[in-house]
């Protein structure tokens, strides 16, 4: 074996090895956080932020603990800056309807307090007598208008997160229980991400929407290697791991099929996390007829039952007044409730651009 082949097996049997660093890892998150904070201040208000920080904790936070449940090693969560969180680790041969559950783990406990809390802010309505006051974020009214909104925005972002769209949670289910891999479902699936972040954005005026776009962007190609790798080394006959972890023979095989892409040049600790990351696809069985038809109906079921709920909620409490425009209402909303900072500037240009092309909002 060459001198880049022994360095590139110890780097893998050190990633192997690597014990999680706790200390170093709530550093990170708590810096992450406070960063997420301060810029988010500078687009948002605090309300708003402080409800976005606790959709996203309770979000990743299921993630992490189903991540820890399932012996998931180096688990770390993260803040991004007007993009959300996120959270990762490094799976050691789980089974793939286990995956499923760690992606299920995000989305289902946020939807499911999330209808909680809509469900007291509708109760409240009940009441002649309640004042009714306007949401603006979700463009309701509502006589608990704070708790309807951090219940709305909960369901809202965790909904969107069940769409079989990569790399959502909803498509990473999908994919991980009945498509095999292929490079141009994984591009295609991210292309069409882009493309439903960019009408929603348009749509609701929302252009910090669009920023979520550049990492999907930036990601396609390495993705698209991954994937092609993937698929590429599936055809070859890769050894069972053992005792010491995974083989030398294996590691040899996804090197030799990584140093003919580009990402031979990556460096021996990221190349190791790659061999890693294809060692666990390829050894992974697929889950079983039964499995796939519950992850499968537990998913249909719970965007039927989120989204349907969601319309009913929204039915409630639309927020309508047949003497205010439909494109006067969006600039209403921006200019006097101060919600959002930053669209009080993009707005106001924005309605009078759909005003000018007449088109239909």
């Amino acid at each position: 074996m060459s001198g880049s082949g022994v360095s590139l097996v110890a780097a893998v049997r050190a990633k192997e090895s690597q014990p999680n660093d706790w200390r170093r890892q709530t550093l990170v998150l708590l810096v992450s956080l406070a960063l997420f904070v301060a810029v988010g201040l500078l687009w948002w208000d605090l309300r708003l932020v402080l409800m976005l920080v606790g959709i996203l904790l309770l979000h990743e936070g299921g993630h992490f603990v189903a991540m820890r449940a399932f012996g998931y090693r180096n688990i770390r969560m993260v803040f991004v800056p007007m993009l959300g969180a996120a959270v990762s680790g490094q799976p050691i041969r789980i089974p793939r309807w286990k995956k499923a559950i760690v992606y299920f783990a995000g989305p289902l406990p946020g939807i499911a307090i999330s209808m909680v809390l809509l469900l007291i802010a509708s109760a409240g309505n009940s009441d002649a007598n309640a004042s009714v006051s306007a949401v603006p974020t979700l463009l309701m009214n509502s006589s608990h208008p704070w708790l309807l909104e951090l219940g709305g925005l909960g369901l809202l972002l965790n909904w969107m997160n069940l769409l079989p769209l990569l790399p959502l949670d909803g498509g990473r289910i999908v994919q991980s229980t009945f498509a095999r891999p292929s490079p141009w479902r994984e591009v295609f699936g991210r292309v069409l991400t882009m493309l439903v972040i960019a009408v929603l954005g348009i749509s609701i005026g929302e252009p910090l929407l669009l920023l979520l776009i550049f990492p999907l962007l930036f990601t396609m190609p390495l993705t698209y290697r991954t994937c092609w790798l993937s698929r590429r080394l599936s055809e070859d006959e890769i050894p069972p791991p053992t005792e010491n972890g995974v083989p030398e023979a294996a590691i040899d095989t996804i090197a030799s099929a990584i140093d003919e892409t580009a990402l031979r040049a990556l460096a021996p600790p990221q190349k190791a996390s790659l061999v890693l990351q294809l060692y666990e696809s390829l050894i992974t069985p697929p889950p079983t007829p039964l499995a796939s038809r519950i992850v499968g109906l537990v998913y249909l079921g719970t965007v039927m039952v989120s989204t349907l709920f969601g319309w009913w909620i929204w039915s409630l409490h639309r927020w309508h007044d047949p003497a205010v425009g439909e494109f006067d209402r969006l600039e209403t909303f921006a200019n006097e409730t101060g919600f959002d900072k930053g669209s009080q500037i993009i707005l106001p240009a924005f309605t009078e651009l759909l005003a000018s092309t007449s088109l239909v909002f």
